[in-house]
């Protein structure tokens, strides 16, 4: 990262990402990108491999039909969703290589060239040589200034907040709106850092600015359900339905107008087009998710959302904050969008160099914790925080 990234439960200071490969018996080599270190590598080494072998990637229902009994009780199982949504990709990657098609041209077709990101801004402490920190509502607004000018013009921006006090990321969100005025979309998440009553308290306040939505400001479905029955804003969430029998549970109880979905940790292409469907019966709103993608994972959700008309609001992504990537053709912002790979299959190769070269960096320094906070070691992240 190119500064430590803050949150309610702690800092982002990297990321740690398993790359997958598929070996076709002709030749063709699938990439896949996932959450996680040696224990999701674990899972599909020792799990996922000896259940692919002599699966044909082009009849991915056989393959889901087979991993499905493990999405059952997650708690229980073996291989998280995640972890089998590495090897899907790679698959999806690899049939789209053998047909010479993009993922899109598979998944129904891209309905745009070019995809709609938001500035997702972070408070955080300073970086290396000289990088500033962002502690106060004017910092926040000058980075996304600088991200305006270096990427284009983008439609809005997310404010990561449970970082300070509800009263001061109200004003960040206040200065945001008199800044930019009522059109620019303007989102806002502190993970589940405030109560019920703070968040009833603080977000009746902050109904007046016209937010596109606001995502998990309390726990659970019981929380948030209370909240939202006082509050006129929409709520999305990543956190407290996280899984399909978690769904109608907050639909019948009123907490959620939208739902965060991930290509990782809803389980791959097919589980999230399954999510898609329900969504649009249930007419729940749908964004995307970001949890510090790399190249592989970020064309995967660029060709995901071109070929899902549905999805309509601009993706959160970490990507800007990332220093470096393991493909050979980065990805730049452009007006605020990046564009949907031409190539086939996700339509970007890896570097092997810069696989190697990180690859022994996580042997010297393991997995990035992004719970707790190193320059606080006296501090526990306990929810409520405010």
């Amino acid at each position: 990262m190119e500064a430590p990234l803050r949150w309610s439960m702690g800092i982002e200071t990297g990321t740690t990402r398993t790359i997958v490969e598929v070996h076709t018996d002709e030749g063709i080599v699938g990439i896949g990108e996932t959450y996680g270190g040696n224990s999701t590598a674990s899972a599909i080494v020792n799990q996922c491999k000896a259940i692919m072998k002599g699966m044909d990637p082009m009849e991915m229902g056989k393959i889901i039909a087979k991993f499905g009994p493990y999405f059952e009780i997650p708690y229980e199982t073996s291989i998280p969703p995640h972890a089998f949504a590495g090897v899907e990709m790679a698959c999806w990657d690899a049939v789209g290589k053998k047909l010479d098609r993009p993922v899109s041209s598979l998944l129904g077709g891209a309905h745009k060239s070019e995809i709609d990101f938001i500035s997702y801004l972070f408070y955080r402490y300073e970086g290396k040589k000289g990088i500033p920190p962002i502690d106060s509502p004017q910092s926040m607004l000058k980075y996304h200034e600088r991200l305006d000018s270096e990427g284009g013009k983008f439609l809005g921006a997310k404010i990561k907040g449970g970082v300070f006090s509800p009263e001061d990321e109200l004003e960040t969100v206040k200065l945001f709106r008199e800044t930019y005025g009522n059109r620019f979309l303007l989102r806002f998440d502190p993970n589940a850092a405030w109560s019920v009553e703070t968040s009833i308290r603080v977000l009746k306040q902050m109904e007046q600015y016209n937010l596109e939505f606001v995502e998990d400001p309390t726990q659970y479905i019981e929380g948030m359900s209370r909240v939202r029955k006082e509050v006129n804003i929409p709520f999305s969430t990543n956190m407290c339905v996280i899984w399909f029998n978690q769904i109608m549970p907050a639909v019948r109880l009123g907490a959620i107008d939208m739902i965060q979905e991930d290509l990782h940790y809803w389980g791959g292409f097919a589980m999230n087009r399954k999510l898609v469907g329900i969504a649009e019966t249930l007419q729940l709103g749908l964004a995307i998710h970001s949890d510090r993608e790399l190249g592989i994972s970020t064309a995967a959700v660029i060709h995901f959302t071109a070929a899902n008309p549905y999805l309509t609001h601009p993706i959160d992504s970490h990507y800007h904050h990332q220093l470096d990537d393991i493909i050979t053709e980065p990805f730049r912002y452009k007006n605020g969008r990046m564009k949907v790979p031409k190539g086939p299959g996700l339509g970007v190769e890896v570097d092997r160099k810069k696989l190697a070269k990180y690859h022994q960096l996580y042997k010297e320094q393991g997995d990035v914790n992004e719970f707790y906070d190193a320059r606080r070691p006296n501090w526990v992240p306990t929810m409520p925080q405010f």
